[in-house]
């Protein structure tokens, strides 16, 4: 059977008397005819709201039809509804390719994935699939000028995942979500800016994905709190339209925001698009008491930048309540007043990580996630001496433990990872409650691939009675309760967690 982006149906091929078989693919869009695929699938279609599903895979992998239709279904239904309708039509094709040729590709009407993307558990393919969605949009029904604009199509595609994620989660997997996308952001921001990087840094680097995936999705963040969100919205409705079947570079996408903005956002381009660094913020403040038994905290918030022009969020938290406002920053300083009736604790620059900045805190979390980058390339000692790094900044960061001991996990150096997810759960410093559930998993999978079934267990247990159900970490420890955690199974029994590489 082969399948291509660009015809109605699969097609069967038929050859002539000489045993050759030509085929014919004609694109009416100016775009791309995609690409094909040839072999023994397994076809099968579903109806995702709006639009037709049409699946080939290998026999053996049908189990994961449902769940992906689902995913992208939803996706495109997302994406539909923020954006408008994508160029090619209704029907969807998503082909399994075999693991030679490269994970992803996406036509117009099309996505090919490679078999290790395919049947990897759905929490590690995911976020990959919600953007490779997105492409439909920014980058087949709007094209590029040339490739130095990717950040118009593979920025906006991660924007346009993350803010899909954004709707379904809540609480702590919301904030979990957005400090990752903030830390991956910052990674390697120095390296280059967003515009010269597909010139400078090679396409399939850490440094260029960060730059232009990660911190390209949170300008366009910054760009929606700049704007506002209706103004934000119907600038990427009317970039759509305007470019639809058209290519377009940055400079387009700068017109047309100033244009709906209704004021010269050349400041927002230079800074974040075409220049490097991030803002550092700090807050000084007096408490007084007032005569009605109320506190007053009066301060300002100062940052390093002198041209900001950024709505920035500010949280007093005090005993019993917490207050959060909205300052403007068209200078270095701002000045802040708060009244709260219980004793205030802190007070808390941009709480939900919607702007990119830098902090004493997030400079441990970036040499960490440089470690987390490296180990996705298979570079484990460099990835253990970042994370190494970062223990050298804050011995306490319960945080760090947890992966350092994930790649000691991965190398099946099993003494180590217990130490390290031990050292994670001694932690004292402030962590997220998920820690403490998913330590004790994986030191249950450490104690079952040692051989030592009964320790395995009590720490199940013990993860159960955390209680956190991050990332279903429940199910999870009741199953290896059930049923001790293999080695020497496939990858997949393991790769189950936040934190998981």
């Amino acid at each position: 059977m082969l399948v291509g982006g660009m015809s109605d149906d699969p097609v069967n091929p038929q050859p002539d008397k000489t045993g050759v078989t030509r085929f014919r693919f004609v694109s009416k869009q100016p775009v791309l005819v995609g690409n094909f695929v040839a072999g023994q699938y397994v076809a099968k279609t579903l109806r995702m709201g709006r639009y037709e599903l049409q699946f080939f895979v290998k026999p053996g992998s049908e189990n994961r039809i449902t769940n992906y239709g689902e995913l992208m279904g939803q996706a495109l239904e997302f994406y539909t509804n923020e954006y408008g309708a994508p160029a090619f039509g209704t029907r969807f094709i998503i082909a399994q390719t075999d693991d030679e040729t490269m994970e992803t590709y996406t036509g117009p009407g099309m996505l090919f994935l490679a078999s290790k993307l395919f049947d990897s558990p759905r929490g590690a393919s995911e976020e990959r699939m919600q953007r490779e969605v997105a492409y439909q949009w920014w980058g087949q029904t709007v094209g590029l000028k040339s490739f130095d604009d990717a950040w118009i199509s593979q920025g906006l595609a991660e924007w346009s995942a993350f803010a899909f994620r954004e709707t379904a989660l809540t609480g702590a997997q919301l904030d979990a979500a957005q400090r990752e996308e903030q830390e991956r952001a910052l990674t390697f921001e120095q390296t280059s800016s967003i515009v010269r990087a597909p010139s400078a840094l090679d396409d399939q680097s850490a440094a260029y994905k960060s730059i232009v995936f990660y911190k390209g999705a949170m300008v366009f963040r910054m760009l929606r709190e700049s704007m506002g969100t209706q103004k934000f919205n119907q600038l990427l409705r009317k970039f759509l339209e305007q470019f639809r079947n058209k290519n377009a570079s940055i400079d387009d996408f700068e017109r047309l925001t100033t244009q709906v903005a209704g004021k010269n956002m050349r400041y927002f381009f230079a800074q974040w698009v075409e220049g490097t660094g991030v803002p550092e913020f700090s807050v000084d403040y007096q408490i007084i008491r007032t005569r009605a038994g109320k506190f007053r905290t009066r301060g300002t918030v100062r940052q390093n930048f002198e041209n900001l022009q950024l709505p920035v969020e500010l949280t007093l938290h005090s005993e019993g309540d917490s207050q959060t406002k909205i300052l403007y920053l068209a200078s270095t300083s701002e000045d802040f007043d708060f009244e709260s009736s219980g004793q205030p604790v802190s007070a808390e620059v941009d709480p939900n990580d919607k702007i990119l900045r830098m902090s004493d805190e997030l400079k441990i979390s970036i040499v960490a996630r440089r470690g987390i980058e490296l180990f996705k390339d298979g570079q484990y000692a460099e990835a253990q001496q970042q994370l190494e790094s970062a223990l050298k900044l804050d011995r306490n960061n319960a945080w760090v433990y947890y992966n350092l001991g994930l790649i000691y996990f991965e190398q099946k150096n099993w003494q180590l990872a217990l130490d390290n997810f031990q050292a994670a759960l001694d932690s004292v410093s402030s962590k997220p409650a998920w820690i403490d559930t998913w330590a004790r998993i994986k030191r249950g999978n450490a104690y079952d691939a040692k051989g030592d079934r009964g320790k395995a267990v009590n720490e199940y247990q013990k993860a159960v009675q955390a209680g956190s159900d991050y990332d279903n970490a429940q199910a999870v420890a009741k199953k290896f309760i059930a049923t001790p955690f293999d080695p020497k199974a496939p990858t997949e029994q393991a790769q189950t967690g936040p934190g998981d590489f």
